[in-house]
């Protein structure tokens, strides 16, 4: 099957049964390949041919189970665009194409954190035992429940309805059920102007969420874990930066890389957002497994709402599950608007109302604990475990 892309690479694709492979070759290496025909190990190849002095093309890397990517090691833009890859793209597995390395030149490469280094020409033997190595790994990964993490992103109608106190709560009471499944739980702010999710958990961290972003395409999954502070309770948080960051001023490609670590490296991620809209934050909020929006029952609220629904269906994420919850709900008989109001403002169910125990969640915000340290089986707390039940019914997987 032959493809003609609109892009200044060219490439050619075998289909497999077990996904895709990418093969990045200069001209000169294709021409020397022994792999045409047929797939490897189960794997579908898809051929790009880009020069070593080239950057690799943004599309190359989509679909991907892994890479297999040409590097001259005296050529630094071949070198610099493996470690780039590798730091953008964690969740593929990476192999380098090398001809004629030398032992410093394998020690290097593999340190990078890449999974294998085969020879040039690139022979179909070797490139078989290399993916069927990759492959092994990728189905004890996953038979582990080592796979990718879910993404739980917490946005809000309007600033003021509690969204971040949702956000730290759920991820508090979450590490508990995450526990018995063999898997980690994290919380990471994205408010870089105004989080305050480090505050609320009673944590001061040194190293905040500003630091990764600065460290640039060297972050990587050691540094992300340093600078995940960790609560009594287990939960990993990585904290708004101390100082105000313009939030135009961060990378989309680099915020989406720290995200990818994470759910290599966590079972459970969530992200708490700020209150204005970013080329990053909307790009985040489109490859989330799940995104909760947190409302009141005002009539400011359900506006702004309708208007944040109204954004997201605009962008294309008419598909992304998306659950509505009322926070600081009350038990009146009269009241001036009702879930049922809300339900009709918004044209979507309200599946969730969170209690409204405002002296309960002031005392344990006050004093950097979650609710349960103040009182145990509290409402709000109870309210927040059903949240949780519902977040693993839409995907779709045990507690």
């Amino acid at each position: 099957m032959i493809r003609e892309p609109e892009l200044p690479n060219r490439r050619w694709a075998v289909p497999g049964a077990h996904g895709d492979v990418h093969i990045v070759l200069s001209e000169r290496e294709l021409g020397a390949a022994g792999v045409i025909g047929g797939d490897v190990a189960g794997y579908g190849l898809l051929m790009h041919v880009v020069e070593p002095g080239d950057e690799i093309p943004a599309d190359a890397t989509s679909g991907a189970q892994a890479m297999v990517v040409e590097v001259q090691p005296d050529n630094d833009v071949s070198l610099r665009r493996l470690l780039k890859l590798r730091s953008e793209h964690p969740r593929i597995r990476t192999i380098a194409a090398v001809r004629d390395a030398t032992v410093p030149v394998l020690r290097a490469l593999l340190h990078s954190g890449i999974s294998d280094v085969i020879s040039l020409p690139l022979a179909r033997e070797e490139l078989e035992a290399a993916l069927l190595k990759v492959r092994s790994e990728i189905e004890a990964d996953d038979a582990a429940g080592h796979g990718l993490g879910k993404v739980i992103s917490v946005i809000r109608s309007v600033g003021g309805v509690g969204a971040t106190t949702v956000a730290t709560q759920a991820a508090v009471l979450q590490v508990a059920r995450d526990a018995a499944a063999g898997r980690e739980t994290c919380l990471i702010d994205l408010d870089l102007q105004f989080g305050n999710a480090a505050t609320y958990l009673g944590l001061q961290p040194k190293v905040t969420v500003g630091d990764l972003i600065d460290a640039g395409p060297r972050v990587d999954a050691t540094m992300l874990r340093a600078a995940a502070a960790k609560t009594a309770d287990g939960l990993h948080v990585i904290a708004a930066p101390p100082d105000i960051v313009p939030l135009e001023a961060v990378s989309t490609d680099q915020m989406l890389a720290i995200i990818d670590i994470a759910t290599r490296e966590f079972g459970t991620v969530f992200l708490d957002y700020p209150g204005s809209w970013t080329n990053w934050s909307l790009s985040q909020v489109g490859r989330s497994d799940l995104v909760v929006l947190v409302i009141e029952l005002t009539v400011a609220s359900l506006r702004q709402a309708r208007r944040q629904l109204t954004l997201l269906s605009q962008q294309g994420f008419e598909d992304l599950p998306i659950l509505v919850v009322a926070n600081r709900t009350e038990r009146k008989l009269f009241r001036s608007i009702n879930l049922r109001d809300a339900e009709e403002a918004l044209n979507r169910p309200v599946t969730y109302g969170i209690a409204n125990d405002f002296p309960l969640v002031r005392m344990a915000l006050e004093q950097g604990v979650p609710l349960g340290d103040i009182k145990s089986g509290n409402r709000v707390g109870k309210d927040i475990l059903a949240l949780l039940g519902g977040c693993d019914e839409l995907l779709d997987r045990a507690t």
